[in-house]
């Protein structure tokens, strides 16, 4: 077996930039990365860092649409469902910038000519499952593993409504699985939230988000390894002005998993003796 892992990395909107930080300090050590899976904001970390944007300020210039904090007061669930009970149309941001900021990091860049084999995970809208893309425009695959449904509108991809990754399953550890089998998977949440709702349809999304927390604590138990940003406190999805902190957060933790993301790194004596055993009915 290979030396090196894979990664899954989870969706958190800005905490997401915390996925370049964990990258750039195993690039620094030497950990080979044999494939990266990412949901939402994981996605745009996967792709950048593996068709190289690993400057999370560039990337973060690209694509940063300064109208989101005003869309969402306070940046977060709550300030997303207040403001969703108040309008009826079929999405409230205009997905042009981001579109054009991904068009301008990747451009006719495919999935399959990544120098790191790429894993990119989205939702169907209609069905609620999983969507793992390996093929297709990298612009279009990240676009549609952000689309939050109610602020940006589905892709249409190949017959399908494609929505935010995280609807499916927040770190995709099992896309990861697929590219190699040893996965370290980083999950950028927010602690779950202590105040009660205050309208039916903020309870409505925050019974979403159980669910949602339920399935991923299932997904992170087929990891190797498992790095958590654990952040000092609730970072909101468009609080852009925490990049700084989640990015340097994200080496931190790294930092502190380093020697145990190494370990799993080297090849099991198990694998190295199942590699040099003679085939069945060797000749001679």
């Amino acid at each position: 077996m290979k030396r090196g892992v894979a990664l899954a990395l989870g969706g958190g909107g800005v905490r997401g930039y915390a996925h370049l930080g964990v990258l750039e300090v195993l690039e620094k050590a030497g950990v080979p990365i044999q494939g990266l899976s990412g949901s939402s904001a994981g996605a745009l970390a996967a792709a950048g860092f593996a068709f190289g944007h690993k400057d999370p300020y560039r990337v973060h210039e690209a694509i940063f649409d300064p109208e989101l904090p005003r869309l969402s007061p306070g940046g977060g669930l709550r300030g997303l469902a207040r403001l969703l009970g108040g309008f009826r149309r079929p999405h409230l941001a205009d997905p042009r910038r981001l579109e054009e900021g991904l068009k301008a990091l990747f451009g006719d860049a495919l999935l399959e000519e990544s120098p790191i084999p790429l894993a990119l995970q989205a939702a169907d809208l209609l069905t609620g499952e999983a969507v793992v893309l390996r093929r297709g425009p990298v612009f279009k695959a990240v676009l549609a593993s952000m689309a939050i449904p109610g602020l940006f509108p589905p892709v249409a991809w190949e017959g399908r409504l494609l929505v935010d990754g995280d609807v499916a399953e927040k770190v995709p550890v099992r896309a990861a699985k697929a590219l190699f089998p040893k996965v370290v998977a980083v999950d950028v949440s927010n602690p779950p939230p202590k105040e009660a709702p205050k309208t039916a349809l903020e309870a409505a999304l925050l019974a979403g988000e159980a669910s949602r927390r339920r399935l991923k604590a299932l997904a992170l138990k087929e990891a190797d390894l498992v790095i958590a940003l654990d952040p000092p406190f609730p970072i909101d999805t468009f609080d852009h002005e925490k990049l700084p902190l989640v990015y340097q957060l994200g080496q931190k933790r790294a930092w502190e998993r380093l020697k145990e993301i190494q370990a799993l790194a080297r090849p099991r004596l198990k694998d190295l003796l199942v590699q040099a055993r003679p085939p069945l009915g060797g000749g001679g």
